[in-house]
């Protein structure tokens, strides 16, 4: 009960957003809105009225997806005892804008940014780990990457009778950012997650591609989801056996 109200607390205190942040925030909705929408401005011809119509409709899938991404993020840091801040990549937007005009929307390069830590000196006093470290950067921005999952996964629970186009646009938008953001190029979840830990990283990593792409495919949710975590558990073993045991354990074990 004392760590709920401890949350809250924290939640009221810190859970704000700085000026530079919003900029960001907005500028990532409408740019990756944008790339999403590009192939519908017209079926056959370009049309501004149909266009920004259908801009609007990926406007708001991006915001409630960016507003539940964010605060799992901003969540899982407050309770580690930081303060997650977004920061914008511009770079990697206008490396998708340039892909989508190039490829004339067929292909997505979802690449808006990543997270930022203010440490929260008082709220971190009697951790293992008291500053900053790559370990729980990676934990606090993966919380977000799962999020997108579990977003798609609701999602797609909902549409099985209903069959919407909104929702399977949204799902498959969650899905590459999934992916998009797991992937170890900085600023990005997984360049944090890869540093902080490779084991974690290659069993997150894994598990969150094999779901995302199941959930793409016509198979029942549940069986999506333990699937990918089975697939991930024998990835990370894997992993372990015939690369991270012999790389601790130096030239002995190779003879």
């Amino acid at each position: 009960m004392g760590s709920i109200v401890d949350m809250r607390a924290k939640i009221k205190k810190y859970y704000k957003f700085t000026r530079s942040e919003l900029i960001g925030f907005i500028a990532s909705i409408l740019a990756l809105s944008f790339i999403i929408s590009f192939r519908e401005w017209g079926a056959t011809e370009f049309n501004l009225l149909v266009g920004l119509f259908n801009w609007l409709n990926a406007a708001l899938i991006v915001t409630l997806v960016f507003i539940v991404y964010n605060a799992a993020q901003r969540i899982a840091g407050l309770s580690a005892g930081f303060n997650a801040e977004y920061k914008m990549w511009a770079t990697g937007l206008l490396m998708g804008l340039i892909v989508a005009f190039a490829s004339k929307g067929r292909i997505w390069v979802l690449l808006p940014g990543g997270l930022l830590l203010h440490h929260l000196a008082g709220h971190r006093i009697g951790h293992y780990r008291y500053d900053i470290n790559y370990y729980e950067q990676g934990m606090i921005s993966v919380a977000g990457t799962i999020s997108l999952i579990t977003i798609a996964a609701l999602f797609k629970i909902i549409n099985v009778n209903i069959h919407n186009s909104l929702l399977n646009k949204l799902i498959v938008f969650c899905v590459v950012l999934a992916i998009y953001d797991i992937l170890p190029i900085p600023p990005l979840t997984g360049s944090k997650l890869f540093f902080g830990g490779r084991l974690t990283y290659i069993f997150l990593a894994t598990t969150i591609i094999i779901a995302g792409i199941l959930l793409l495919l016509d198979i029942n949710v549940m069986l999506a989801v333990f699937g990918s975590i089975a697939i991930g558990i024998i990835c990370w073993f894997l992993y372990y056996i015939f690369f991270e045991h012999k790389a601790w354990a130096g030239d002995w074990a190779k003879k």
